[in-house]
């Protein structure tokens, strides 16, 4: 009787493409695991993620008007759009700060070529700094825009512009009203007194 033995080599590759398929099923569990967990955090935070496209982060900030002097802070950044529209199409500083983990580290990520124009804080919009802004932005459901309104009057400094997307900010009159992208959506600009 005669047995074919499998050289050691074949075996060997054998084993290779199994711990590699494995690695890869680790990699994606790891990434879908992430992703849902940014996703609770931000549900239960007050923010659900809604993704804005470059092509309307652009007409955001070519119609609020921001120029190349101004430096830009988006609270709850998500994947850095709106930040990384305003450093590569408008040549602003831009400043985010997202509390989820995978928006914030695909932003990450996604800013590491445009250099110390931008800077990105794994942080509460709470945390914030803003007095150095001179333009804020926000998507935020009213909840959360009610709830960082003070915030926004107690430490940003006068004439700073404040964009809201999709919701007005309570009790403040906006300046401007303008409406962009296919979806319609509106935008309120506010300003600082």
């Amino acid at each position: 009787m005669n047995y074919y033995r499998l050289p050691f080599p074949y075996i060997y590759y054998t084993i290779s493409v199994v711990t590699i398929f494995f690695i890869i099923f680790i990699i994606l569990v790891a990434i879908l695991s992430l992703w849902g967990v940014s996703n609770l955090i931000a549900v239960l935070g007050g923010s659900p993620p809604i993704h804005t496209s470059m092509a309307t982060s652009y007409e955001i900030l070519k119609k609020t008007g921001l120029k190349p002097d101004d430096t830009i802070i988006d609270l709850g950044s998500g994947t850095g759009n709106i930040i990384i529209c305003a450093v590569r199409y408008f040549h602003s500083k831009a400043i985010g700060y997202e509390i989820s983990p995978y928006p914030y580290l695909i932003s990450k990520i996604r800013s590491i070529f445009l250099g110390s124009s931008i800077r990105l804080h794994f942080a509460s919009i709470y945390e914030a700094r803003i007095s150095d802004a001179s333009v804020i932005y926000l998507y935020l459901l009213p909840k959360m825009l009610l709830s960082v309104f003070p915030k926004i009057k107690k430490e940003a400094k006068p004439g700073t512009k404040v964009i809201t997307r999709g919701f007005p900010l309570p009790s403040w009159q906006p300046i401007k009203r303008i409406t962009v992208g296919r979806e319609k959506t509106k935008i309120f600009i506010y300003q600082v007194k």
